[in-house]
């Protein structure tokens, strides 16, 4: 018999889903890429911080966020591990 979905046996087999999230914001100095406390790199040019972001992003799933002077969510790319090309 198989385990559905929904099933206690299914769930205690599944591994937690870990998501990423990089998110890039402007800086007096050009572009941050906040990807953890104490891994903040700046970049004079927004398209060097989203390049930088998406080398980071590889073999994860997630988002990069690209956050505007107020702090809102200007444009979002996804990620994820099928995406990859070899």
């Amino acid at each position: 018999m198989m385990a559905s979905c929904s099933s206690p046996i299914a769930a205690a087999n599944r591994w937690p889903l870990q998501m990423t999230v990089l998110e890039i914001r402007p800086h007096p100095w050009g572009w941050k890429v906040f990807e953890a406390p104490g891994v903040e790199p700046v970049f004079p040019e927004k398209r060097q911080a989203i390049d930088y972001a998406e080398t980071r992003a590889c073999f994860r799933s997630g988002e990069i966020r690209v956050l505007d002077a107020s702090g809102n969510i200007e444009r979002t790319i996804a990620f994820n591990e099928t995406d990859r090309k070899l």
